[in-house]
C-alpha cells in the first residue's frame, strides 16, 4: 500500500505537469496576449493551492479542499485538452476540458448530496434459516465535520434508512473528520435511526486521529443509541438460531494508524456460528480475513470511490484492489460502501449511498 501511495502521488505530479508542458510548448505562443495572461493566472493559482495544502495556511481540511477543487476545476480540464487537442484539434480539446469542468462543478454544487440507495444480496448456504431475508442497512464515512452546515442532508439520510425498515443498521467508520465535537450537533438526528436489532458502529481511520476518541465518543454513541464495537462482537438471536456481528478498530496499512485486533474480537464466538465482520478498510479483507478466518460477509467503507467515478473507472482503483461494491472469493463476500461524505464535499459518479444488504440462504424459506 505504501508503494501504491507513492505511485499515486507521482501520478498526481505527472498529471499536473504534463498539460502545462504540452500547452506552453505547442499552443500558448499562438494565443492572444489576454489568453496568455489568463493561462498564466491558472498556473499561479495551481501553485498557490499546492503551497496552501502543504503549509496549512487555511487549516488542514480547508487546504485539502482548496487543492482538490483546484485540481478538478483547473488541472484536469487542462489535462484533457493536452490529451485530445494534439490528435483531434484544439476545438475538441477545449470541448473535452469544458465538459469536465461543468461536470466537476456539478459535483461540488449538487453531486455531494445526490443520495442513492444500493441494494445487494449476500447468498450464503451456511446462513441460519431464521435469518433468511434478514435486511441490513450499512452507512459509512459520514464525516460530520464536513456536513456541519447541512443538517437537512443528515435528516434525509435518516429518513431514507428508516424507510427501508431494516432488521439491523451498521455504521462502518469515519463518523467525524478530526474531533468528537463534530458529531455532537447531529446526535439527536442520528438517534432516530431505528431497527429492531439496533445500530452497531465501528471506528474509522479519521476517528482514530484522536488518542482518546473511544473514551470521548462513548457518551455520544450512547446518546445516539449506537453500540460501538471496539475489537469485540455481539450475538443476534432469532429463536434457536444466532449470528455474530464482529467489529474491529481500524486495520489499515501505513500511513494510517492500525489498532484492530480480529482475533480478540472473535474470542468467545461458538464454533460454526455464521459471522459478519465490520472493518473500515477493505484491504483488511484480503490481508487477514480471507487468510485466517471463514467469515462469510465483510462490510467496509473508507475508499469513498475517490469521490469520482466515470464510465466505471475511479482513481480509487490505483490505491485499492477492492474499492466499491461487492467482491466474492468462493462463497465469501466483501461489500465496500462508497460512504456519504469525506473531508472534501464533492461527489461525481461515486454518489453518496445508503447500502441495503439482504442475507439469503440458498435452501431457506425466505421471509415475505
Amino acid at each position: 500500500m505504501t508503494h501504491r501511495f507513492t505511485f499515486f502521488v507521482m501520478l498526481i505530479v505527472i498529471v499536473t505537469l504534463l498539460p502545462e508542458v504540452v500547452i506552453c510548448c505547442g499552443y500558448l505562443p499562438s494565443w492572444p496576449a489576454w489568453a496568455q495572461w489568463a493561462y498564466a493566472l491558472t498556473i499561479a493559482w495551481g501553485v498557490f493551492s499546492v503551497v496552501v495544502m502543504h503549509t496549512w495556511m487555511l487549516g488542514h481540511v480547508r487546504s485539502i479542499r482548496f487543492f482538490f477543487a483546484t485540481f478538478l476545476l483547473l488541472t484536469t480540464p487542462k489535462l484533457l485538452f493536452a490529451i485530445f487537442a494534439p490528435p483531434l484539434g484544439a476545438v475538441v480539446g477545449l470541448v473535452a476540458g469544458a465538459l469536465f469542468f461543468l461536470a466537476a462543478l456539478y459535483g461540488f454544487l449538487w453531486g455531494w448530496c445526490r443520495l442513492v440507495t444500493t441494494r445487494v444480496e449476500c447468498v450464503s448456504p451456511s446462513l441460519p434459516t431464521a435469518f433468511d431475508g434478514y435486511r441490513i442497512v450499512q452507512l459509512s464515512d459520514l464525516h460530520l465535520g464536513s456536513l456541519a452546515k447541512h443538517p437537512d442532508f443528515i435528516r434525509r439520510i435518516v429518513e431514507t434508512v428508516n424507510a427501508e425498515h431494516p432488521d439491523l443498521i451498521v455504521f462502518t467508520g469515519d463518523l467525524v473528520n478530526h474531533t468528537v465535537c463534530e458529531a455532537a450537533p447531529f446526535a439527536d438526528t442520528l438517534s432516530r435511526l431505528s431497527a429492531p436489532d439496533g445500530v452497531l458502529s465501528i471506528l474509522g481511520n479519521h476517528d482514530e486521529l484522536g488518542a482518546k476518541y473511544a473514551e470521548d465518543m462513548q457518551p455520544v454513541h450512547e446518546k445516539m443509541g449506537w453500540r460501538l464495537l471496539m475489537n469485540e462482537h455481539v450475538m443476534i438471536d432469532r429463536g434457536a438460531d444466532s449470528i455474530a456481528v464482529v467489529g474491529v478498530e481500524t486495520t489499515s496499512p501505513p500511513p494510517f494508524k492500525s489498532t484492530g485486533d480480529l482475533g480478540k474480537a472473535m474470542q468467545g464466538i461458538p464454533a460454526g456460528t455464521w459471522t459478519m465482520l465490520l472493518s473500515h478498510d477493505p484491504s483488511h479483507w484480503r490481508k487477514e480475513v480471507l487468510a485466517t478466518t471463514d467469515i462469510p460477509l465483510t462490510l467496509s467503507g473508507h475508499t469513498h470511490g475517490a469521490h469520482l467515478r466515470m464510465l466505471g473507472w475511479s482513481p480509487a482503483r490505483l490505491m485499492y484492489r477492492e474499492w466499491a461494491g461487492t467482491y466474492h472469493e468462493g462463497e465469501r463476500m466483501l461489500h465496500v460502501s462508497l460512504g456519504i461524505c469525506g473531508t472534501v464535499v464533492f461527489r461525481l459518479g461515486a454518489w453518496p449511498e445508503v447500502n441495503v444488504i439482504t442475507l439469503k440462504n440458498k435452501g431457506g424459506n425466505r421471509r415475505s
